[in-house]
Parts: structure tokens; C-alpha cells; sequence
């Protein structure tokens, strides 16, 4: 928050299998992070095996599991569930947790909509109308509402959440007009992957947007989502995340375009790429020709634990109070890196 010194530190889990995802929450919460996160996705992003389960019926069995750590989704859209659908999973979760849940959305990936039939149209305003009305059914007794997209009459929603007056919303915004949407309803914000001098200036359109809107800036909670290695040496974590990382720049092109490389469209993951191996496989070899260079310069966060926290650091100078980490690692590595990042990187900012 603006003016809050205080750092944490979430982690976004795998999102199969359950067993794996039980044992990194109560693990997590035993080593010190302050939030454990699932994709929201209908199936999982990867190059041969795509498995995910439902995000909010996960969490809310992550619930039974834990008592501290901060529940979310890192995050998920609006159009696969009904407005009041989704605030009532939503309402369940945080009373199984006891008011300990936060939503992350976003507005939404191909990858989860376009196999189902599910439009990608006019996502800024759909978004927009789905978090109003959401919102309204937490706090007000009964909803009569005319919208673009929804109407209610006389609806209403029992229990309210425990949280009060609702559970946090973030909003993950990379781009102008999302921002603008976090700094008008947003109770945090957190992007993906931003340089840092991107993070300070979008941080600071976001809190003046949000004095104009007559809403206190310091009541958006400014956090970022970046993937992560952490090993012995910077050339280990270095191995090992530079091809998911190119992988990864490819389905975000703003990033590779933004140090100077030219690359296609076709595997955007917002608007375009799809899970089927065809594509998967294709993105994979245009992946292996990208330059070992750009992991240098990329936003992603590798290295020994100093070379993390040097990261971090340069991230808290832009204003970013809320770290969302993903171990992008064979699931034989992750525990390694949550345990060396537990005990050598979170420590220095606690």
C-alpha cells in the first residue's frame, strides 16, 4: 500500500494434482509466505500435458487445509461463470476460510475460451460491469441493476462474505485501459511480468486515477506476478528457467518487443494460443531459437538467493509491496526453490 513498508510474498501453486497442491499450501504457510494463489483456468498451460482443476473448489479445500495464509486466483476472468455464480463461490471460499480469500482477475486468455465456444468480446466493459455487480451483491441487501451485459431484479445474495465490505479485488493490468479499470475498482493491483520502470509509472497512473475517481490511492495494494528460479548459482537457475522463460515471452510479445526482438503474434495468450500439441510443439521450437540474451534482461527473477533479492529489491523501489511467485521448475525442483527462497530471500525483507 502507498506509504507501507511492509513486504510479502505469495505462491502460485501447480494446478494438479491435488496432492501436490495440499502439500505446497500447508507447506507454504509453515515457511513464511503470506498468500498461496491457484491458476484459474480450464485447462493448464503447458506443452504436452494441460491438467488444471477448478481454481475455487480447490481453494476452497486449501481452506480446510490451512489457517493463516491468504487464498486467491492468479486470475481468472469473468465470462465462464455467471456474475452471481461466481460471487457465491467466491462468498464459499472465504467463509470456509474465514475471511481469508482474495481474487485476482484478469481479462481472461484464449486458451480457456475459445475451445468452449466462449467469446472474447468487449473484455474492459464486460469486466467492468461483472466486478460492479459482484460487488453490489456482497454489500447490498437486494440488486436491481440494467446493464449492458446483466440485468437483476430484486437479487440478492445469503450469506454475505465474511469479509467486510467484500473481499479484495485485484485486478491484473499490463495495458492503459485496465489500469484505469484497477484505479476505478480495484482493491490491488498485479500485472505480470513488468519491467520496473513500467511497474513506478503504471503505479502512479493508478493512484492518481484513483483520486480522481475520489478513492484512496493507499487502499490499492500494489503487488506483481513474475515467475521465478532460485538455486545454488545464478548459471543453475539460469539453465534451468531458460527455455520455460522463452517460452513463456513468446505467449507475452510485449516483453521480447520491448528489448528490441521481433516475434510473432500467433501465440498470444490473451487472444490467440490454444492447448493442443501441434501448436504447443510449434511454439516450443520457436522458443529454442529466441537468444540466450533475453533472459538477461527479461522481467523474470533468477539466480542464487542475492541475485533474488537484488530483484525484488529493484521491484520495491518501484512500489511493489505484494510478490506472487511462480517456480518455473520440473515439479522435482520445486521444493528445493521454495525452501532456499523461504530461508535466504524472504528472511531479508521481514
Amino acid at each position: 500500500m502507498e506509504g507501507d513498508s511492509e513486504v510479502k510474498f505469495g505462491f502460485e501453486s501447480t494446478p494438479h494434482p491435488w496432492k501436490s497442491i495440499m502439500e505446497l499450501a500447508t507447506y507454504v504457510e509453515d515457511a513464511g509466505f503470506d498468500s498461496f494463489w491457484m491458476p484459474d483456468h480450464t485447462v493448464g498451460f503447458g506443452i504436452k500435458r494441460w491438467n488444471a482443476l477448478e481454481a475455487w473448489t480447490t481453494l476452497s479445500a486449501v481452506a480446510t487445509k490451512t489457517q493463516r495464509v491468504r487464498l486467491g486466483t492468479c486470475v481468472g476472468d469473468v465470462y465462464r461463470h455467471h456474475p452471481a455464480s461466481l460471487a457465491q463461490m467466491i462468498t464459499t471460499c472465504d467463509t470456509i476460510s474465514d475471511g481469508r480469500v482474495t481474487v485476482g482477475v484478469g481479462i481472461g486468455e484464449a486458451m480457456n475460451l475459445f475451445p468452449f465456444g466462449i467469446p472474447l468480446e468487449k473484455p474492459i466493459g464486460k469486466t467492468r460491469e461483472t466486478i460492479s455487480l459482484i460487488k453490489k451483491l456482497w454489500t447490498e441487501d437486494s440488486v436491481d441493476y440494467e446493464g449492458k451485459y446483466y440485468r437483476f431484479k430484486e437479487a440478492f445474495l445469503q450469506p454475505k462474505p465474511i469479509q467486510k465490505p467484500h473481499p479484495p479485488i485485484w485486478i491484473a493490468a499490463n495495458s492503459p485501459m485496465t489500469m484505469k479499470m484497477t484505479a476505478a475498482l480495484g482493491d490491488g493491483w498485479i500485472p505480470a511480468s513488468m519491467f520496473p520502470d513500467e511497474y513506478a509509472q503504471g503505479l502512479e497512473n493508478i493512484r492518481e486515477g484513483a483520486r480522481k475517481a475520489g478513492r484512496d490511492p493507499a487502499k490499492i495494494e500494489p503487488a506483481l506476478f513474475t515467475f521465478t528460479v532460485v538455486a545454488g548459482s545464478r548459471e543453475e537457475a539460469r539453465k534451468a528457467i531458460g527455455l520455460p522463460a522463452k517460452i513463456y515471452f513468446l505467449t507475452r510479445p510485449r516483453i521480447p518487443r520491448k528489448l528490441g526482438f521481433d516475434v510473432t503474434d500467433e501465440y498470444d495468450m490473451t487472444f490467440k494460443l490454444v492447448m493442443k500439441e501441434e501448436t504447443t510443439m510449434s511454439l516450443l521450437e520457436k522458443a529454442k531459437k529466441l537468444p540466450d540474451e533475453i533472459l538477461d534482461k527479461a522481467p523474470v527473477f533468477f539466480g542464487a538467493p542475492d541475485d533474488i533479492v537484488e530483484a525484488i529489491e529493484e521491484y520495491v523501489k518501484a512500489g511493489v509491496r505484494h510478490f506472487v511467485v511462480n517456480f518455473y521448475v520440473r515439479s522435482d525442483m520445486l521444493k528445493d526453490n521454495l525452501k532456499l527462497f523461504a530461508e535466504k530471500v524472504i528472511p531479508h525483507f521481514k
